[in-house]
């Protein structure tokens, strides 16, 4: 079997490692020149997952067409924002079989559109004609463990009526366990929302709090992507699973998280947040996925006061202490409301 992933990066890496190891052929597809010639040379990408080594069934190319020929499925490891275009190039190419699997990784939504990943990807084939069925697989892996092959668990959610418990199988391994959820959306909005959660975080660890700030944080985080998931139509047992409670709380916490890191950076002062993001290898999609989820409150008339604090720190120079300190001062409020919130309705 031949499996094509769109993308080089850490993440793109560390899953074509993963799935050599049952699949007979990976090919990556990429755009950056040294990052192909070093995958295809000594079987590594150092800029992204260190001297972890790609078995030899891993090859890397700059030509999209040799990338899909033959494939058996197709896996879109690039950042929320160049999902579309990529897509459209993959769509366009008569190299796409027809009928297989398209798998996105992505976790964000599209500023323009406020569009999911997978509506992204079903646009795109479906604008010339196309009929692939689409999945998005999604939860908490960070893509330094995974490629030193750690115990992850994710989510694979598709669309209905294919057979994506087989896919299951066929992506899952040893130390990579998928699990299947029937509701997409409320998976790509939990994968993410969680960023903004992080890059709050992240503001926090910077001014020097501590543990239950991060508590206060992830939990009163969990409401919001509550109330912004059931509103648009997911379910809220989604965001208490692998793709939400678990996305959430290993991009919060853990020390590979771009998102709270940047959030640290921003906190500590030495560059603007634009700055921050320039001299960055890696997309960090809570900076985007900010934006985005401020502008989906807004036009569902949903409170997300940590999403608007962390807005008005990244875009509208707010300094993160003063943020921090007008949501400890909001109004008080019985925390049974949480469960009221869920509805989608805009709390008191």
């Amino acid at each position: 079997m031949k499996a094509t992933i769109l993308g080089t990066g850490s993440w793109g890496s560390a899953f074509a490692r993963h799935l050599a190891h049952k699949w007979d052929d990976v090919a990556m597809w990429g755009v950056e020149e040294s990052q192909v010639a070093s995958i295809n040379a000594i079987g590594m990408n150092p800029d992204f997952i260190g001297d972890h080594r790609l078995p030899p069934n891993v090859g890397a190319t700059l030509d999209l067409k040799v990338a899909l020929v033959g494939t058996e499925a197709v896996f879109a490891v690039v950042p929320s924002q160049s999902v579309r275009g990529v897509m459209a190039q993959v769509a366009a190419s008569d190299a796409l079989p027809r009928d297989i699997p398209v798998v996105c990784l992505a976790k964000g939504l599209e500023l323009g559109t406020l569009k999911r990943p997978s509506e992204m990807v079903r646009e795109e084939l479906r604008q010339v004609g196309r009929t692939n069925p689409v999945a998005v697989l999604l939860g908490p892996s960070h893509a330094e463990e995974v490629a030193a092959e750690m115990p992850t668990a994710v989510v694979l959610a598709g669309d209905p009526g294919f057979n994506w418990e087989e896919w299951q199988r066929l992506i899952s391994g040893p130390y990579f366990r998928v699990y299947t959820n029937d509701d997409m959306l409320g998976a790509e909005i939990s994968s993410a929302f969680k960023n903004v959660i992080a890059v709050a975080v992240g503001l926090c660890d910077g001014l020097g709090m501590g543990d239950n700030t991060r508590g206060t944080l992830m939990t009163r985080g969990m409401a919001e992507l509550a109330r912004i998931t059931t509103a648009l139509g997911g379910r809220q047992e989604t965001c208490f699973g692998l793709a939400g409670i678990g996305d959430m709380i290993t991009t919060c916490i853990s020390r590979h998280s771009r998102n709270r890191n940047f959030g640290e950076a921003v906190a500590l002062g030495r560059e603007d947040p634009a700055a921050i993001l320039r001299s960055s290898r890696q997309v960090v999609e809570g900076f985007y996925m900010a934006q985005a989820a401020l502008k989906l409150g807004q036009k569902f008339g949903i409170e997300l006061p940590i999403v608007k604090a962390v807005h008005e720190v990244l875009f509208e120079a707010k300094p993160p202490l003063k943020a921090i300190r007008e949501l400890m001062s909001r109004l008080p409020r019985s925390e049974a409301e949480t469960e009221r919130d869920l509805t989608g309705r805009s709390p008191a």
